[in-house]
């Protein structure tokens, strides 16, 4: 296991990751960031925060992407499963970040940056999966989507954004779920070598 951890640069990598979402998520709070979007003809604001979970994301895709080609790809290791407690170990740290970031500074977006999370990390394990070091950008490319396509009237989201939804929206909770599960499954099938 200690091989695994060094291969994917988890000791350095995540720490790092976690203190730079903590600390983005404590700055950001619920300020706004105006983006135009196309659904309603205007520029719209939104909170910056649903970016913030970007960060993780990254971070873990980074961790991913090193490997030791030769070992990993003998199959004698159970190299995706570590992964996929990684990736899982990753969503289940930055629920209590966001939490006590909302308990310290009252912001209400900060509640929702552990189901964002969960939604962005199952996303980008499941295009990773798919597409291999190529999907690196699809989890970013999702909350301009979201911003850009994902109203129907000002702070009124569909419900498929997931991302721009109140934090105890069960249907935004249960889409972050269902994402998550789909890229640990593809994650541990259909996980390109190559990736």
């Amino acid at each position: 296991m200690t091989w695994w951890l060094k291969a994917r640069r988890v000791h350095t990598h995540l720490p790092a990751g976690l203190l730079l979402f903590f600390l983005l998520a404590a700055v950001v709070q619920d300020g706004p960031v105006h983006l135009p979007s196309i659904s309603l003809g205007t520029s719209e604001g939104v909170q910056a925060m649903i970016f913030v979970p970007l960060v993780p994301a990254a971070f873990l895709f980074n961790c991913l992407g090193s490997r030791f080609g030769s070992a990993e790809d003998s199959g004698t290791r159970r190299v995706r499963g570590y992964d996929a407690l990684l990736a899982l170990g990753v969503v289940a740290l930055t629920s209590p970040v966001g939490s006590a970031v909302a308990a310290a500074t009252g912001s209400r977006a900060a509640e929702s940056l552990g189901r964002n999370t969960a939604f962005l990390v199952g996303l980008t394990l499941l295009c990773g999966a798919l597409f291999g070091s190529s999907a690196v950008l699809m989890p970013a490319v999702w909350p301009l989507l979201v911003v850009m396509f994902g109203l129907r009237r000002p702070n009124d989201p569909y419900p498929w954004t997931v991302l721009l939804e109140p934090a105890h929206t069960w249907y935004a909770t249960a889409g972050a779920a269902l994402m998550l599960a789909a890229g640990i499954g593809a994650h541990l099938i259909f996980a390109r070598r190559s990736a």
